[in-house]
């Protein structure tokens, strides 16, 4: 569950810049989290609500947009998103690509995981 390591990372950023910025209440946090990343936005929620109790993050909505995973194929140049297998009810990426089969390709979307903004008071 690598989630509560992340979780705490996030949140101490999210209070660094909050007391950077002389913020009594953190009351917004947006964030993007890539489907590669493997990070549950259910488990992040539950977990960030935990650790900020007490602090200035305490209560805040969490506004958590998943992005799904996009590929550039070095070989045939598509552009898009990557398929997905079943297996033993987990959804699976498939690191290839899906118009010509070839592995060499570049990740260019859905490994991300930033805060994108904070809204503060």
């Amino acid at each position: 569950m690598h989630e509560i390591s992340i979780a705490g990372a996030i949140i101490d950023a999210v209070l660094d810049a909050a007391k950077k910025n002389n913020a009594k209440k953190v009351n917004e946090i947006f964030l993007e989290i890539g489907e590669l990343t493997a990070l549950n936005p259910e488990q992040l929620k539950f977990i960030f609500e935990t650790i900020s109790k007490g602090t200035a993050a305490d209560g805040a909505r969490y506004d958590i947009q998943v992005i799904k995973p996009l590929i550039k194929c070095k070989k045939c140049q598509y552009n898009g998103p990557i398929e997905f297998f079943e297996k033993l009810h987990f959804f699976l990426p498939v690191i290839k690509c899906p118009s010509c089969g070839d592995i060499d390709v570049d990740i260019v979307a859905g490994r991300e995981c930033c805060v994108t903004k904070i809204k503060i008071s």
